[in-house]
């Protein structure tokens, strides 16, 4: 399987695909399919890439045979969460007093100390993890006050109904 031939169709879908996918492996599988299909060798395509020239072996193949849909990855890839859904909820669900932390708050490094499953992961690491829970994070922001002397007064006329 040395050169590819490809049908006009096939060469507009992986060029829209190498240029418009939203997503970034499966516009780099469509740009080396694409070039091994203009006869560019799969070592310099490979190379250029920074990908296996093996890998791009394997994508011509599969492509050849089932078309685009190859390109996304499969659910259920990759490492699986290690983070208990439940242990989250129950700490989250309630204050960290609860917990004999002086705080109305949770922050993600009080987190990190009281969810069991979320020991030795930094912040970042805790924010994807509430993130891929359906849980957003924002951080409380200081209360700011105006030096002005009148400040009390102005801001009893914006509050007013």
């Amino acid at each position: 399987m040395r050169n590819i031939s490809l049908t006009p169709e096939q060469e507009q879908e992986l060029k829209y695909l190498s240029r418009h996918s939203p997503v970034a492996h499966i516009r780099i599988k469509a740009l080396a399919v694409y070039n091994v299909g203009q006869g560019i060798p799969r070592y310099q395509v490979a190379q250029h890439l920074g990908v296996e020239r093996r890998s791009i072996g394997r994508w011509i193949q599969n492509y050849l045979v089932n078309g685009a849909s190859v390109f996304t990855i499969k659910a259920g890839r990759g490492r699986s969460s290690k983070v208990v859904r439940e242990e989250v909820e129950g700490c989250l669900r309630q204050s960290p007093r609860q917990f004999g932390i002086p705080r109305t708050r949770w922050t993600l490094a009080l987190l990190g100390q009281e969810v069991p499953s979320f020991h030795g992961m930094g912040a970042s690491g805790i924010r994807k993890a509430l993130a891929r829970m359906g849980y957003g994070y924002k951080r409380g922001q200081p209360v700011v006050h105006s030096p002005d002397l009148q400040y009390a007064e102005k801001k009893g006329l914006w509050s007013r109904p």
